[in-house]
């Protein structure tokens, strides 16, 4: 199931996008990266991703980022430097530091248990 799962991952920095690609990618899963959340959510490919994983840097705006998960309807997992007050935002789990290796992975493969909801 994992080996053909197909990632999104968002984080504006690329040295560390690339360490969120290998992570994921070395653990079976198929990743397309973006440095921005529209362009991730605007992919061609987007729908038939299972999930998100987002840095928290990327996001510019809550509000708007709630909205933008909505019309994604997948689970997202918000990589976070330090624990911070985020607004309640669907289908997203957060996840601290440190999170590259089994926590991300293990957040991955949770957040793909969610029912589908598009």
């Amino acid at each position: 199931m994992t080996a053909a799962a197909l990632i999104l991952v968002v984080a504006p920095d690329m040295d560390f996008r690339r360490s969120l690609e290998f992570a994921l990618e070395t653990d079976g899963f198929t990743v397309e990266s973006h440095r921005q959340i529209e362009a991730a959510f605007a992919s061609p490919r987007a729908g038939r991703a299972a999930c998100a994983v987002v840095d928290d840097s990327a996001v510019t705006d809550w509000k708007a980022m709630a909205a933008a998960i909505r019309l994604f309807g997948k689970p997202l997992i918000l990589l976070q430097d330090r624990v911070r007050a985020i607004p309640d935002l669907p289908l997203t789990t957060a996840l601290t530091m440190p999170f590259l290796g089994a926590p991300l992975t293990d957040a991955v493969r949770r957040a793909m248990t969610v029912p589908n909801h598009t």
